[in-house]
C-alpha cells in the first residue's frame, strides 16, 4: 500500500498503540475512550452499494469523501437498551489512512474489548448478524472484505501451449454435466462451491461407469470354465455381486472408483501431477491443511494413484455435504468457508477440472456434421 506525503503526515498523528487489525478481515479496532471497530465490506450483489440509500435513516454526508465510493451513512441503533451502536457507510478517516479498501464501511462503536479475542469475536458474531438481517429486511448482500494472505500458493493448472489453430469440434458432451463443469469454472472466489460442481460432473456418470464394473465381474464369474449353474455356492457368489443397492452399483465411494478408473488411466494421471508440480507438492505434504488427510507419495504409487486420489475425493466430499450438528451444538468436521481449509480446496479443484474433463470427453458421442 502506498501513502502520500499528506496521507503520511496524517498518520504520523496516529496512536499506532490504540490500533489493532483485526483476523483476516480489512478491519481495525480503534481503543479508547470512544472504541470502534471499523471494516470495509464488499457488495456480493452489484446493486447492493447503489440501494443503500434507501435504507430509513439514509443520511448523505456534507463533506464527501473523495476516496469513498459510497457518500453517507445509515445509524443502526438498539431497541433493548444496548451500550453499542453500529453504522453503515462512508469509511473513516483514520480507516482510510489504514486501509487499501476505504470504500465501503461497517462500523461498531461504543463496545470496551478486553482482548485481541474478544473484539474478533465481537466483530464477527454482531456484524455478520447486522449484514445478514440488512439482507432479510432490505436485500442488500454484503461480506466482511479479505485480505490476501501472503505467502499463499496461487494454485492453477498450467495449461501446455496448443500451436494449432482451433477448429470445429468432433463430440458432442452430455448437457447436464457440461453444464455443471461450466458452472464450476464461474464459481471464482468459492472453492467449496468450485469442488462439488465438479464431483457433480462425476457424480453424473457413476451409474453408467459402476454397471460396466458389474458387468464385467459377471462376465468374468461366468466365463469361469469351472462356473456350474447347478452349484449353489457359484451361484450364491453371483447373487453377492449383483445384491447392490441405489441407482448404481456398489456404494458411492466404489461408484467414484469405477467412474475414475474406467475414464482416467494411470499414465493421465501420472502426466498431470508431472506437469503441475506445485499440486504434487500439495499432495505429498507431511502437515496437510485439510483434518484427516494423509499425504499422498502419487509418483512412487503408480498403478494405485486413482484409487488414493478418489479415496481423498470422497472424504473431502463428505467433509463439504455431510456436515451436521451433535447435541452439544458442535458441527462434525463441518468444512467451513472461507478457512485456511477452504482455501486449500483450490489445489484440490485443479485436479477435479482434470478429472471432470477426463470423464466428460469418455462420455461424448460423435458430433453430426
Amino acid at each position: 500500500m502506498q501513502i502520500s506525503e499528506d496521507d503520511a503526515v496524517a498518520c504520523s498523528k496516529l496512536d499506532f498503540t490504540k490500533i489493532r487489525a483485526l483476523g483476516e478481515y480489512a478491519a481495525f479496532e480503534v481503543l479508547g475512550e470512544d472504541p470502534c471497530i471499523e471494516v470495509a465490506l464488499l457488495a456480493d450483489d452489484r446493486q447492493s452499494s447503489r440501494l443503500l440509500e434507501r435504507i430509513p435513516g439514509w443520511v448523505a454526508d456534507e463533506s464527501p469523501n473523495p476516496r469513498a465510493r459510497v457518500q453517507g451513512s445509515a445509524c443502526i441503533t438498539g431497541v433493548r437498551g444496548e451500550v453499542w451502536s453500529a453504522d453503515i457507510g462512508t469509511p473513516s478517516d483514520v480507516f482510510s489512512l489504514l486501509s487499501s479498501f476505504p470504500y465501503l464501511t461497517l462500523k461498531l462503536r461504543g463496545r470496551q474489548n478486553r482482548t485481541y479475542d474478544e473484539a474478533l469475536a465481537f466483530l464477527e458474531s454482531a456484524g455478520n448478524a447486522i449484514l445478514f438481517e440488512l439482507d432479510l429486511k432490505y436485500g442488500l448482500s454484503f461480506t466482511f472484505r479479505r485480505l490476501r494472505r501472503t505467502g499463499l500458493v496461487r494454485f492453477g493448472r498450467r495449461a501446455r501451449p496448443h500451436a494449432a489453430a482451433p477448429t470445429l469440434p468432433k463430440l458432442q458432451y452430455a448437457a447436464e454435466p457440461l453444464s455443471l463443469y461450466r458452472y464450476a469454472r464461474s464459481a471464482m472466489g468459492m472453492p467449496l462451491l468450485e469442488f462439488l460442481a465438479y464431483y457433480q460432473v462425476l457424480e453424473y456418470h457413476f451409474s453408467r461407469y459402476s454397471q460396466r464394473d458389474l458387468l464385467d465381474r459377471l462376465r468374468n464369474e461366468l466365463r469361469d470354465p469351472s462356473f456350474r449353474a447347478d452349484d449353489e455356492r457359484h451361484l450364491a457368489r453371483i447373487l453377492r455381486i449383483t445384491r447392490q443397492s441405489g441407482r448404481g452399483y456398489g456404494d458411492e465411494r466404489s461408484q467414484l472408483k469405477a467412474t475414475i478408473r474406467y475414464c482416467v488411466s494411470e499414465d493421465a494421471i501420472s502426466d498431470f501431477l508431472s506437469g503441475n508440480p506445485e499440486i504434487l507438492d500439495h499432495f505429498g505434504a507431511k502437515k496437510q491443511v485439510i483434518l484427516g488427510l494423509q499425504p499422498l507419495d502419487l509418483l512412487r504409487k503408480k498403478g494405485d494413484a486413482a484409487d488414493l486420489l478418489c479415496e481423498r475425493i470422497y472424504d473431502i466430499r463428505c467433509r463439504v455435504v455431510h456436515s451436521k450438528e451433535d447435541g452439544g451444538g458442535q458441527m462434525d468436521s463441518l468444512l467451513m468457508p472461507f478457512t485456511p481449509e477452504a482455501e486449500s480446496i483450490r489445489a484440490e479443484n485443479v485436479l477435479m477440472r482434470f478429472l471432470a474433463q477426463k470423464v466428460l470427453i469418455a462420455g461424448a458421442m460423435n458430433l453430426p456434421l
